[in-house]
């Protein structure tokens, strides 16, 4: 049977669209199914990536992407210590970031859907629906990479989805003085995470994320977070935006499954505790991208293990358990959080 494209891949993120841009270097015939109608939005993230990712990417940061370089991570934990970690990076512009990566993978050939869903899979063919006309058809491809985020379609049809997550919420909000750290707060109000100020020059977003199985509900401590920082003369008490969303918090999953490959968060790749994805999802994205460029994909869980399972593994053990109860939050912020010493000790 002739195929429509080599690869389809469903999900025009960061880690989609950079596996396209990998794959369309490479002369393959790519799809990117998307349901958003535009690419990069809604913005569903805090923003921050560490350097290390410009210096591999650096036709991802052009200028208009990149918000604020920032140097140091501040930590404000309840016994009153403050710690200071080096955390080196830029604060983006996410609408720009992913839309950029995905106007790359497009000058090189790879074709976009938007407002289309993917539906399954018959045989050989992967089933597709336009939203706005609701009409259905079907493409074929040898491979196909889920990189449909969190709640992925994709690794649920073809085996294990991740059942584990940490919810979100976020204000942008107006800077009172200038901010050049990030800023990470341990609360007893935002159990099993915390909440952080990350500034975007004039404005922050401000945010929390929290363990669901506390039962806690994430617009409520939001709202104590805010108050709390507008109380402490940080920003103002005016929200610009608001966002959220889910947080896989298990590790990687199974990562080839047939001639399906999973990247980014539809694979596992945040990490279980400090919630970081966008660098993971780009060069999880990447390794897909090559594997299957150079006729290999079953390489690509050998190479993502070695490089991303130890430490998640690590993250998701500790917060097994270690973070399923919210007492004692001095021992359990140090166990937990990666600027203290006690989290590099063997679990």
């Amino acid at each position: 049977m002739k195929r429509d494209f080599d690869v389809v891949i469903i999900g025009g993120g960061p880690a989609g669209s950079t596996c396209a841009y990998e794959l369309s270097k490479a002369g393959l015939r790519v799809l990117v199914v998307d349901i958003k109608k535009k690419i990069g939005t809604p913005v569903q993230c805090a923003e921050f990536v560490p350097l290390q990712l410009a210096h591999r990417y650096r036709e991802f940061f052009a200028d208009k992407v990149i918000a604020k370089r920032v140097k140091n991570m501040l930590h404000f934990t309840p016994w009153g210590e403050t710690v200071s970690m080096w955390s080196e990076g830029f604060m983006l512009e996410r609408e720009h970031f992913d839309k950029l990566i995905a106007d790359l993978a497009q000058e090189r050939g790879a074709t976009y859907m938007l407002r289309t869903a993917f539906l399954g899979f018959e045989d050989d063919r992967i089933w597709l629906e336009h939203i706005d006309t609701r009409s259905r058809f079907s493409v074929c491809a040898d491979w196909v990479v889920g990189a449909d985020g969190p709640m992925s379609r994709v690794s649920k049809l073809t085996g294990k989805r991740t059942s584990q997550f940490l919810t979100t919420a976020q204000a942008t909000m107006p800077l009172r003085k200038s901010l050049e750290d990030l800023l990470i707060y341990f609360r007893d109000y935002i159990p099993g995470g915390y909440g952080w100020v990350f500034p975007k020059g004039k404005v922050a977003n401000v945010g929390v994320g929290i363990d669901p199985e506390y039962g806690v509900n994430v617009m409520d401590s939001l709202k104590r977070f805010l108050k709390e920082v507008v109380s402490e003369g940080l920003v103002e008490d005016k929200v610009l935006k608001r966002t959220g969303g889910w947080i896989p918090a298990e590790g990687l999953l199974p990562l080839v499954r047939g001639r399906v490959l999973l990247v980014g968060d539809a694979g596992g790749f945040c990490h279980p505790i400090t919630g970081g994805g966008i660098a993971n999802a780009v060069l999880s994205g990447a390794m897909a991208g090559r594997a299957i460029a150079e006729g290999s994909p079953e390489e690509f869980e050998e190479e993502a293990t070695d490089t991303f399972g130890e430490s998640l593994w690590r993250a998701a053990e500790k917060r097994r358990r270690h973070m399923k109860s919210w007492d004692n939050l001095e021992r359990r912020i140090r166990l937990t959080w990666i600027a203290f010493e006690e989290y590099w000790r063997i679990i």
